[in-house]
């Protein structure tokens, strides 16, 4: 396996990712992504707005990074909730995970790091599989 790579390198690569990583949320050893994944309130005003998304959370560990991710809400405050979004949310929200981890787990391969953890909550219906 490589060495992790430094911090600057390593933000500057999920960088690459899309729009997930949240820069002023990670440290060296703890990288924070999310997605807004789809509206609740479109008539309201951009800054009153929630989201239901997910959040997922990578830290430096042997080999790689342990991994845990959650499905919420971003309320209006601008804070994550971990709350469940109806069945018709709930499988973009899930889909959209779903395209965000392969492309990471693909990332981390060729850097020869591996990604271990707690992917998705317990519930079948949002397996990855």
């Amino acid at each position: 396996m490589s060495p992790l790579m430094p911090h600057r390198q390593l933000i500057k690569e999920f960088m690459t990712l899309g729009p997930y990583l949240r820069q002023e949320q990670c440290e060296p050893g703890r990288y924070f992504f999310d997605c807004l994944a789809s509206c609740l309130n479109l008539n309201a005003a951009p800054e009153r707005r929630e989201f239901w998304g997910w959040w997922l959370v990578l830290e430096s560990c042997e080999g790689g990074f342990s991994c845990q991710s959650e499905i919420g809400l971003f309320n209006k405050e601008g804070i994550w909730t971990n709350r469940q979004p109806g069945v018709a949310e709930q499988e973009s929200v899930i889909h959209s995970r779903q395209r965000f981890v392969h492309e990471l787990q693909q990332r981390l391969a060729r850097w020869e790091m591996a990604m271990v953890g707690d992917l998705m909550p317990a519930d079948p219906a949002s397996s990855l599989v």
